[in-house]
C-alpha cells in the first residue's frame, strides 16, 4: 500500500517470499495467496525429569500403602467389636424383658444351640435358657483369618440374669472378664470388650499380640 514499507526477504524453497516476521509468525505471499506458518516450539520431559517424577511417585506410594492397609485393619476390628457390643446389649435387654436368664456364648457351627468353648469365636448365639430358644445368632467375619476373637469367659459363655447383670458362672462379673478382638498381624491395637461394674460394657485399646 502507498506510504507503507514492507521488509522483503528472499524466496525460500517453497517459492514464497517472506515479507515480515511478527511475534514468531512469518507471513508469506505469492500473488494474491497468503499463508501463515506458526512456528511452535516442541515441549516435553527430559529423561532426567521423568526419572525424578517416577522416584517421587514411588516414595509417595511406599508411604501411603502401609497407612491405607492399617486403616483397613483398624476398621475391621472396630466393626467386629461394635457387632459384639450390640449382641451383648441385646442379650442383657432380653434378660430384663423376659425376667429370666439369657446366655451369650460361642458355638462350634452356625445353627448350633449348644455352647462350645476352646477355640477362637467364629459363630455365636444368644439363647433363652428356660426353653433353649435361640434369640439371635451371628458369625464373626475373620476376613480370611486376619481377625481373631477370643474371650477370658469361663466356657466362652456369659449369663445375664433377670436383673441384667452379667455373670461368669454364678459370679457377677466386675471388670476382670473380657472378649478380645485382634488382628493376627499385630498391626493394630487389640480391642478389649470389658464387662465392668453393673455389667456396663466398655471397649478399650491395648497393645500386644493375639492370644
Amino acid at each position: 500500500m502507498p506510504g507503507q514499507r514492507s521488509t522483503c526477504r528472499p524466496k525460500d524453497s517453497t517459492g514464497y517470499r517472506a515479507q515480515e516476521d511478527v511475534d514468531g509468525v512469518a507471513f508469506y505471499s505469492a500473488g494474491t495467496d497468503r499463508r501463515v506458518v506458526l512456528m511452535k516450539s516442541v515441549k516435553g520431559f527430559t529423561l532426567i525429569e521423568l526419572m525424578v517424577t517416577i522416584a517421587v511417585a514411588a516414595i509417595l506410594v511406599s508411604i501411603a500403602v502401609p497407612s491405607f492397609r492399617n486403616l483397613i485393619i483398624s476398621n475391621r476390628l472396630n466393626s467386629q467389636a461394635t457387632e459384639l457390643v450390640d449382641a451383648i446389649s441385646f442379650a442383657r435387654s432380653e434378660s430384663i424383658k423376659r425376667n429370666r436368664t439369657v446366655v451369650l456364648c460361642r458355638v462350634a457351627d452356625a445353627g448350633d444351640d449348644e455352647c462350645a468353648s476352646g477355640s477362637p469365636w467364629v459363630n455365636w448365639v444368644i439363647m433363652d435358657t428356660v426353653d433353649d430358644q435361640i434369640l439371635r445368632e451371628g458369625e464373626i467375619n475373620t476376613y480370611g483369618n486376619s481377625v481373631r476373637v477370643t474371650s477370658s469367659l469361663t466356657n466362652d459363655l456369659v449369663r445375664f440374669g433377670a436383673d441384667g447383670l452379667a455373670r461368669n458362672g454364678t459370679t457377677i462379673i466386675a471388670g476382670e472378664e473380657e472378649i478380645e478382638v485382634c488382628a493376627t498381624s499385630g498391626q493394630d491395637p487389640i480391642r478389649n470388650i470389658t464387662f465392668g461394674a453393673a455389667s456396663r460394657i466398655s471397649v478399650t485399646r491395648d497393645s500386644g499380640n493375639c492370644s
